[in-house]
């Protein structure tokens, strides 16, 4: 369950009614499915050990029904209003599913690398995590299960934050390699979550070697969702302008191709006529013209996991940087 570092901010009432002669109520929000939540966790196994808790650190975000957290999590967090408890107990067909005898797989021991012991974790060239189960003389058993598979699992759950689905709204930039773009955006207040990926080319489900190599015709691009109460669109588009030079066409500083081309990809009427107008406010601001793209949202395709938050996670040199809101050090683009 991956975080960032996110402001909490006071739950606001969902509606209220003021009728001349009438009393006024106001009804508290309760999370529902496309909801945006912050929440405090602690999970346990049924003998009572807790194999993992937020308490202590920045608090899981997530989208309900968005597949970010395991089904059983969102049916715990599902109707409760910020400062709501619950404990949940969710049976292994809504965690992580049954272990699967087919998923433990051996291999000669010649082929592994030294050093490993049962119980360590690998990383598989697919990506894929797995425990070593055994060692000995002649092979390595690696168990391709998760490791609370088959396992009902405990949350104490407690809402911290909710922004209902209504209000939520997304926004996506290219403006170059989207790593420093990402951490840029990160920072902002009332930008609740981000997201790299590939946007308006021509191919379906592009890989990161199929949009480096220019044929795709898709930009790398950040998105954006954010809570509009908090953060205008207006703001994300200073934001924007400010990462990046809009005169340089298909390249930002080393990086050359069409995919770092600067771009707004708007997704509403609205967004599209706030993007042109800036576009021509700043302007002003430059002697060469600005080749910025402006056009309707087209063909997007997140990019794949190790992209995600590249550089909050720690970059290419394993030196993680300050994704908190309001921070202003300076952003070392590949880490």
């Amino acid at each position: 369950m991956a975080m960032q570092s996110l402001r909490l901010a006071k739950a606001r009432p969902l509606f209220s009614s003021g009728r001349r002669g009438a009393s006024t109520f106001c009804t508290r929000a309760i999370a529902k499915q496309g909801d945006y939540c912050q929440v405090h966790y602690t999970g346990t196994l049924d003998d009572g050990s807790v194999f993992d808790s937020s308490r202590g650190r920045d608090p899981l975000e997530f989208v309900i029904g968005a597949g970010k957290v395991i089904k059983g999590f969102d049916l715990a967090v599902t109707g409760l209003a910020v400062g709501g408890t619950r404990k949940q107990r969710i049976e292994p067909a809504e965690a992580y599913g049954e272990a699967d005898p087919n998923a433990v797989i051996s291999f000669p021991i010649s082929q592994a690398p030294d050093g490993l012991e049962p119980g360590v974790k690998v990383q598989l060239s697919n990506g894929m995590i797995a425990t070593v189960k055994s060692v000995d003389k002649e092979k390595v058993t690696l168990d391709l299960n998760h490791e609370l598979a088959g396992k009902p699992l405990t949350f104490d759950v407690e809402l911290m934050k909710l922004v209902p689905s209504e209000r939520l709204q997304r926004a996506t930039f290219a403006a170059g390699c989207f790593w420093g773009p990402e951490l840029a955006f990160q920072r902002v207040p009332g930008v609740l979550s981000t997201e790299v990926g590939y946007s308006n080319g021509k191919t379906e489900n592009p890989t990161y070697e199929d949009v480096c190599g220019g044929d795709t015709g898709h930009a790398e691009v950040v998105q954006v969702m954010y809570d509009p109460e908090e953060a205008s669109y207006e703001r994300l588009l200073e934001e924007f302008w400010a990462r990046h030079n809009p005169t340089q066409l298909n390249r930002q500083g080393n990086d050359v191709g069409t995919q770092y081309r600067s771009a707004i990809f708007t997704h509403t009427a609205e967004q599209l006529e706030a993007a042109l107008k800036s576009k021509e406010v700043i302007q002003a601001k430059f002697k060469e013209p600005i080749v910025t793209q402006v056009e309707p949202i087209e063909n997007y395709h997140p990019a794949e996991p190790y992209h995600q938050q590249y550089l909050a996670r720690g970059g290419r040199f394993g030196r993680p940087q300050n994704s908190a809101k309001g921070c202003n050090d300076p952003i070392r683009c590949y880490g």
